[in-house]
């Protein structure tokens, strides 16, 4: 059993990796995206 529970651990630990690195890569994908609004606001102006 104790195996088991490593392997759960082993795979939770794997989903909160994917996890963290999901949300840094959708707020990097944002805040680029509002730049770039910002700076064609700005052209405009």
């Amino acid at each position: 059993m104790a195996e088991l529970s490593g392997f759960y651990k082993d795979i939770r630990a794997i989903l909160t990796e994917a996890r963290t690195q999901s949300y840094s890569a959708i707020n990097s994908a944002m805040i680029e995206a509002y730049w770039l609004i910002g700076e064609r606001i700005n052209n405009e102006e």
